[in-house]
């Protein structure tokens, strides 16, 4: 499949709203198939504009939930801990 720069832009901020690939698809009016199969290619350009945006996101949010658990947020301190736990799993080398 090949995207040119200005949809490989919408892609990444497609993904940063946290839009399905589908819908990036529809609203892009590409063939769907298509583009979820090279969505899953990590190889290819779209793959990584998608989880560009997606990443992006990611990082604001987490920022924000570590900022309202600082605060003193029950809630966001109980989601904190959960990225602690997740973390902690990835560093586990057994």
């Amino acid at each position: 499949m090949n995207l040119n720069e200005e949809q490989l832009k919408c892609v990444e901020s497609m993904a940063y709203l946290l839009l399905p690939p589908k819908i990036c698809a529809l609203n892009l009016e590409v063939d769907e198939i298509d583009f979820l199969e090279e969505i899953r290619n990590r190889e290819s350009l779209l793959y990584k504009a998608y989880h560009l945006g997606y990443v992006k996101q990611l990082v604001e949010s987490r920022t924000a939930i570590i900022k309202a658990a600082r605060n003193g947020s029950n809630p966001a301190q109980a989601e904190l801990l959960k990225y602690f736990a997740e973390v902690e799993r990835h560093l586990k080398y057994e």
